[in-house]
């Protein structure tokens, strides 16, 4: 898979240069179960009319630049993480779009212009809620009107399990919540950070990315992974603005080199005397930033 970072205006040599593909859309934030669809129709589809798959995302939640509602700035899959999954999903071509001030008052014809055709799309796919252009105006039933016949149309529609939309809100609320043993119902596995295990013996420093989204504070039963080795342990987390690193205490296993390609595997919430029995049901972000 390639990575071709792109600012707005979209450089003319980019345009250029795209080979015919699929295009499937999205924020994609954990590439959960519902996002996963998206990409393996957009890769049906490719397969069928032999074009590349790309998918586009941007590099910051437009969120962090439009002035509506919560503002995004941590993520369940950080731009790292997320171009991994991509692809081992078979993704060819990820192009990703910096979100700015600029881009966002695009009127909605003048994206699909630009960046759409302008990448060569013979086939779009999104999921049924996609919005694009200005204030969000462009949908997926303006879609098609803003195509002009240009490239084919497939939205997905929602996706649900236990009743629920499979959502990445759905997964941050879990994850902020201390539900992070229910994640794999949506996620299709635990929640996770990549980084790296150092130390020797029962205890040992996980170094991760700082944009990854935290649990909220508390003891939690996490397992340290790489490929040549896996434990479990406890870690606490005294505060979601977590300066990237952590503390394992292993339950029964000793770490015997360090690893600087590992993984943080989130399997359950501890409850403990120090924590009188509680689990975590509410969102406790805002207490803790009242305190």
């Amino acid at each position: 898979m390639i990575t071709i970072a792109i600012t707005h205006p979209i450089a003319p040599s980019i345009q250029e240069n795209s080979p015919s593909c699929v295009l499937a859309l999205g924020f994609f934030d954990g590439v959960h179960l519902g996002h996963q669809k998206i990409i393996r129709t957009a890769k049906k589809i490719a397969k069928d009319k032999g074009l590349k798959l790309a998918a586009m995302t941007f590099a910051q939640h437009p969120s962090s630049v439009i002035p509506k509602g919560p503002t995004i700035t941590r993520f369940i899959t950080p731009l790292s993480a997320k171009a991994k999954i991509f692809e081992q999903l078979g993704v060819d071509i990820l192009y990703v779009v910096d979100f700015t001030k600029e881009l966002a008052q695009v009127p909605h014809q003048q994206f699909v212009d630009q960046y759409l055709c302008g990448l060569n799309s013979k086939h779009v796919v999104a999921g049924f809620d996609y919005k694009y252009g200005f204030k969000g105006k462009g949908d997926m039933n303006q879609l098609p009107v803003d195509s002009k016949g240009r490239f084919g149309i497939t939205t997905v529609s929602k996706f649900e399990k236990h009743e629920q939309k499979v959502s990445s809100t759905l997964l941050r609320t879990l994850i902020s919540t201390g539900r992070v043993e229910e994640v794999p119902h949506y996620l299709g596995k635990s929640y996770e950070m990549a980084g790296k295990a150092e130390g020797k013996g029962k205890t040992c420093t996980f170094s991760f990315d700082p944009s990854y989204y935290m649990p909220v504070p508390g003891h939690y039963e996490v397992t340290v992974k790489s490929d040549l080795y896996q434990a479990k342990g406890m870690c606490e987390i005294k505060s979601i603005y977590s300066p990237g690193e952590l503390t394992v205490t292993l339950f029964e296993d000793t770490l015997y080199q360090d690893f600087e390609n590992a993984t943080l595997q989130w399997n359950n919430f501890i409850a403990d005397f120090e924590m009188d029995i509680l689990h975590a049901q509410g969102d406790l972000r805002e207490l803790e930033m009242s305190m």
